[in-house]
């Protein structure tokens, strides 16, 4: 071959490999599985919907329990919040970490590492699939109350290890076993958006193959929320009213959520079950606004064209925003003048939904970001708007008037004859760093055969009682199960849950034989580990929600120094 063909063969490949890299940057990201601990005792999807859908309030008092050994400071402080029945409790047996190294480890470390675990276990890919593999970790924290309050005098090398932020992302990596890129993200109230963001960078970019992301947000010590309450940004009345007249601030609340993530042809090839598509993406920062803590009304609408851009889209194609609406007198009316802006104004006749689930929760902070793209997640499924709470009259600063926005009161269908058919969510950092994701409904499947022939199923634990508080979660979803779906609950359970060493193997060919099997072990549990589901047992791939793992929590925490001193600050 000639110098000149050779070079013409060499400048095609390099052009093909440029329009594949660049096919690749355009590829949506698939959301593939969910892990989430939200208030209200949330832990599931269809939990949160129906939190969501009926307009429940799930801001309350800080429980008694949980006010030592603050109680004296709390009495003084606002309590009111989105609070979590238990933040002090981890299953570090589960994860092989000794006792004295988790009593070292924030909380918000520990909450990370139990809901990816969940998150995997949701999308049907055990751990030892990942173990090893090109899969990143990307988590949003900011809080530091358990380093600040709760540090000994005289702390060990397992203090820092367990406390630094680096080290979020770096235990769960380490435990799991990831090879891809690990990191934890830090701009305030943006950060778990944000880094849901890079995790869709980094598949794109072929970093990895798999990626995790979301953030967590934990108050274990009144010293934050006595410095908001003393900024003013916190409502006096404990309730996150956005867009509302009477919005006069947040309240603090907290929370985990993680999302798994690949690049779209992946899990189609892999029969993954898709919850969305992240179709764009994009950041920026406030600049030079009229504080650092101020927001910008060019920045936030320069980032939603940024967004819609990066996922070719119009600004018709959006018919529902989750915005950051924290409820207050300031942020509010800025925010929705750069929604109308990017997506009001130029398709007045198109509806277009906005709400914020702070009204309903409370301000997660670093979780805030997450919580949104799960609740319009959860819209795109359902086809439907729930009801902004605690909205009764519109901010007079707010001035919709040739836009398509709609602020719903109630809960209703989101009628794509009408909106556009992709959702956005926007999350803003205090720290000025913005994100903005557009999400997109899954691409169509076709429909399984239900009557697939179906053995049994297995499911194991780490202990007894974990095994049989896992029987029992069954055995209340087999309850509520469509007959249709058993072998994709028995494939989900069986091959979608890492293998423990209590084992149970369930002999059953369809949905009441295995409720009756399940019910039998309740009434006299006898582990079996020798039963044969025969050569054929195999099933083909359909992932199902499951019950999460039911971790057996230990309460762990050190006792805070000098608390006497504390309590009299």
């Amino acid at each position: 071959m000639s110098t000149t063909a050779l070079n013409r063969a060499l400048a095609t490949i390099q052009k093909l490999r440029a329009e594949l890299a660049a096919r690749s940057d355009r590829q949506p990201i698939a959301v593939v599985g969910v892990g989430l601990r939200f208030p209200g005792g949330l832990r599931d999807l269809d939990g949160y919907w129906s939190a969501l859908s009926t307009g429940q309030d799930l801001v309350r008092p800080l429980p008694e329990g949980r006010r030592e050994p603050f109680a004296a400071q709390w009495a003084t402080l606002p309590h009111r919040g989105g609070f979590l029945d238990d933040v002090l409790g981890f299953d570090a047996a589960f994860f092989g970490i000794r006792t004295h190294e988790a009593q070292a480890m924030d909380p918000q470390h520990r909450i990370l590492l139990e809901v990816s675990w969940e998150a995997l276990e949701d999308a049907g890919i055990t751990p030892r699939l990942v173990e090893g593999q090109r899969a990143g970790f990307f988590a949003g924290i900011t809080n530091t109350d358990y380093n600040t309050d709760w540090r000994p005098a005289d702390p060990e090398f397992s203090w820092l290890l367990g406390n630094l932020p680096a080290f979020a992302a770096g235990r769960v990596a380490h435990t799991l076993g990831l090879t891809g890129p690990a990191m934890t993200v830090d701009t305030a109230c943006s950060s778990s958006l944000v880094a849901v963001h890079l995790a869709r960078q980094a598949l794109s970019r072929r970093e990895c193959d798999v990626a995790l992301a979301g953030g967590a947000n934990l108050v274990v010590s009144p010293g934050m929320t006595r410095i908001m309450a003393q900024s003013g940004l916190l409502a006096p009345d404990g309730t996150c009213k956005p867009f509302d007249a009477r919005a006069n601030g947040f309240t603090r609340s907290e929370g985990c959520g993680i999302v798994v993530l690949k690049r779209l042809d992946d899990a189609l090839r892999d029969d993954d079950r898709i919850y969305a598509l992240i179709q764009g993406s994009a950041l920026n920062h406030d600049g030079r606004s009229t504080s650092i803590s101020a927001p910008s009304v060019s920045a936030q609408t320069d980032l939603i064209k940024a967004a819609l851009a990066d996922a070719d889209l119009g600004p018709e194609a959006v018919g529902l925003v989750e915005a950051h609406g924290t409820g207050t007198a300031l942020g509010d009316p800025i925010e929705m003048e750069a929604v109308a802006e990017a997506l009001g104004r130029p398709a007045p006749d198109n509806v277009l939904h906005v709400g914020s689930v702070k009204a309903n929760l409370g301000h997660q902070e670093a979780a805030a970001g997450i919580a949104g793209l799960l609740k319009a997640i959860l819209c795109l499924h359902h086809r439907a708007v729930p009801p902004l709470l605690h909205f009764r009259t519109l901010n007079p600063r707010i001035d919709l008037s040739g836009t398509g926005i709609r602020l719903t009161e109630k809960l209703q269908p989101w009628l794509l004859e009408r909106s556009g058919e992709h959702a956005a969510v926007s999350s803003f950092g205090l720290s000025g760093t913005n994100a903005h994701i557009i999400l997109g409904a899954p691409p169509e499947r076709t429909a399984v055969d239900g009557t697939v022939a179906v053995a049994g199923f297995e499911m194991s634990a780490r202990d007894p009682a974990a095994l049989r508080a896992l029987v029992r979660d069954y055995h209340g979803r087999l309850r509520d199960l469509a007959d249709g779906d058993y072998a994709a609950f028995a494939y989900t359970a069986t091959q979608g849950r890492a293998r423990h060493p209590q084992r149970l193997v369930v002999v059953a060919a369809n949905r009441h034989e295995a409720i009756a099997a399940l019910r039998r072990f309740l009434d006299a549990p006898a582990v079996s580990s020798e039963a044969d589901l025969g050569e054929d047992h195999a099933l083909p791939r359909r992932v199902l929600s499951l019950p999460p793992y039911p971790w057996q929590h230990r309460h762990l925490a050190l006792q805070p120094p000098g608390i006497e001193d504390l309590t009299g600050r």
